[in-house]
């Protein structure tokens, strides 16, 4: 799988850890449902902060599943509640962690409410997986 990372200098620069395209050819594609931050048991933690970082370690798990891991994300959909704002500044070095350059495209969704009502952060992914 070889994955290129489009930069585009004649319009706005990323304002995260975000690419504005990418091209990739070869490899098996996979798609990941959307992914909270619930434990095994069913429990959630209380706070965004807490169930975003469970997230992206469920993320990195089932991308371990499918034989991957999370550098061959190229594509995430991120969606998180109204109060999203008054987040944002201690969600960004949680995402950092786990997503290193290259980084993946990205789409932030503010939403009224998740498929469950203690839900407060969720991730969906396409993956290219090497042959």
């Amino acid at each position: 799988m070889e994955k290129q990372v489009i930069d585009v200098p004649s319009i706005y620069t990323p304002a995260g850890d975000y690419s504005h395209a990418i091209v990739v050819s070869g490899g098996r594609t996979a798609y990941l449902s959307g992914v909270v931050g619930k434990h095994p048991d069913g429990s959630m933690p209380d706070t965004i902060e807490e169930q975003a970082e469970l997230a992206f370690k469920n993320l990195a798990e089932v991308m371990r599943a499918t034989g991957g891991t999370l550098e061959d994300i190229i594509k995430v959909n991120v969606y998180v509640g109204e109060d999203f704002a008054s987040h944002a500044a201690a969600l960004r070095p949680i995402r950092a962690r786990y997503f290193k350059p290259d980084f993946p495209i990205s789409t932030l969704v503010r939403v009224a409410g998740f498929a469950g009502s203690d839900y407060l952060f969720e991730i969906e992914a396409i993956a290219v997986l090497p042959d």
